[in-house]
């Protein structure tokens, strides 16, 4: 019963999280806003893919696709009905675990941040905060998740 709302605003703060600028930055009288997107889009730009892949995959798809399996799955489980293709949307909501690194870009940022200090002015964006929020509740959602109850749930309505 807690798993399915906190998957939810999971989703709200990711499409937040990606929608919205991260931080802007000023120097010299000039402002830039940075997103994910806009960093991954910079990257492969400047000729690293590998880079801007990476950033993609661990900062919005991989959260997607898990928060997504979740919401399909629990939702369905919720209204007792079996979801169509159940072993291959928690195969997915499994396996997308551990490249949802949200954790692990949030710190970058900061860190990044910090670095950047001395140089611009710095100001946090809507989407930094939804990340460090997003990093909580998902981490909340995901712990929240007993596999076995929900096999047990699916078996139960087969």
């Amino acid at each position: 019963d807690r798993s399915l709302p906190l998957f939810v605003a999971a989703a709200i703060l990711l499409v937040l999280a990606n929608a919205f600028p991260i931080v802007t930055l000023q120097l010299q009288g000039d402002a830039t806003d940075a997103t994910l997107l806009g960093a991954a889009r910079m990257m492969f730009d400047e000729h690293r893919p590998e880079v801007a892949l990476l950033v993609l995959v661990t900062g919005a798809l991989a959260p997607a696709m898990q928060i997504g399996a979740a919401l399909y799955l629990l939702g369905a489980l919720r209204m007792r009905r079996l979801p169509r293709g159940f072993a291959g949307a928690f195969r997915l909501f499994r396996q997308s675990a551990p490249w949802a690194m949200v954790e692990v870009f949030a710190l970058g940022v900061l860190v990044s941040m910090v670095k950047l200090a001395h140089v611009a002015t710095i100001q946090p964006g809507v989407a930094l905060w939804s990340f460090g929020v997003l990093m909580v509740v998902l981490a909340a959602a995901v712990t929240s998740v007993d596999p076995r109850d929900i096999w047990a749930r699916a078996e139960a309505l087969r």
